[in-house]
């Protein structure tokens, strides 16, 4: 069984992980300052960005593969704590590449569709990158070093959705809370993405480390969707007012940070690699939906101590 540690444990990406992980490797996890309760998971807490900590605690567990997915990712607060973005989206993955490279362990890096500037959409993995906002910069800079500092390593770009462990809303969380509240919400119809239900990348990356790939992949959903479309299909997956949803422009908002309006990603390299299937969107909803009503959001978050 392989030894898998995960960055970012208590993060939406971590803490799905290591449930849909939990019968499948020896899990380890790291938290910046989260307590995890899960049973199958022996976790430790300590800031990335220190470097001897990070070797230390690597060489220690001696794992298979690391998949770095803690990261800063509030876009508007790493536009204006720039410092601290860097040093948690660039110095910690810095750090957690030369403990990798030193101690002979793979690296995930888990990235994203930000790094394109999203004038025209469909990127693959060949395409320019460019990003526009600070956050975007730094995560792209973690793309660079690690790949430099450790040759054994999965790039992965993506955008998903699903449920956190902690209280804290994405945007399918947001749409879904302030729906069922009966909220007025406003949602772009000019950015599209391509989001991936958190749980089926989780699977897709377990593929990827049992077959032991190496460079960048996008790993993503094959149907691009405006912020409005995803809306609406939450909203008729759950049963909620879809009226609620009101049609809005980004080129309206005042954002500290410059979004993309179009990162949607070209899966042809992940289909071909892949014998786990990308979810639509719906589908993707649909699964979603799924695990509210199974239990596993208690599951979930019955995993977080603090």
């Amino acid at each position: 069984m392989k030894r898998i540690l995960v960055t970012g444990g208590s993060g939406m990406l971590g803490a799905n992980l290591l449930l849909e992980w939990r019968n499948k490797f020896e899990l380890h996890s790291v938290q910046l300052r989260h307590r995890l309760g899960f049973a199958f998971c022996r976790h430790k807490i300590f800031d990335l960005a220190e470097k001897e900590k990070t070797l230390g605690v690597i060489s220690e567990i001696k794992p298979h593969v690391v998949v770095h997915t803690a990261a800063l990712t509030n876009v508007d607060y790493c536009e204006t704590h720039q410092d601290e973005a860097l040093r948690a989206n660039f110095v910690a993955s810095e750090n957690v590449a030369e403990a990798c490279s030193a101690t002979g362990a793979k690296m995930v890096y888990v990235s994203t569709d930000s790094v394109f500037d999203g004038k025209k959409g469909n990127y693959n993995e060949k395409s320019k990158t460019n990003p526009l906002n600070f956050y975007a910069k730094t995560k792209l800079f973690g793309e660079k070093v690690v790949t430099e500092k450790n040759s054994n390593t999965t790039v992965v770009r993506t955008n998903m959705f699903g449920w956190n462990m902690l209280e804290k809303n994405s945007l399918s969380e947001w749409i879904y809370f302030g729906l069922k509240k009966g909220e007025k919400l406003n949602l772009f119809t000019d950015v599209f993405f391509t989001p991936l239900i958190v749980n089926n990348l989780g699977r897709v990356i377990a593929e990827l480390i049992e077959k032991d790939f190496s460079g960048t992949v996008n790993l993503a959903s094959p149907e691009k969707v405006s912020k409005f479309e995803f809306g609406i299909y939450i909203a008729e997956a759950f049963g909620l007012e879809r009226e609620k949803i009101c049609a809005a422009s980004i080129d309206n908002m005042v954002l500290a940070a410059k979004r993309p309006k179009d990162t949607s990603l070209d899966i042809s390299k992940a289909k071909k690699l892949l014998d786990t299937s990308l979810l639509t969107v719906k589908e993707g909803i649909a699964e979603k939906k799924r695990l509210l009503e199974s239990g596993f959001i208690e599951a979930l978050r019955g995993g977080n101590l603090e």
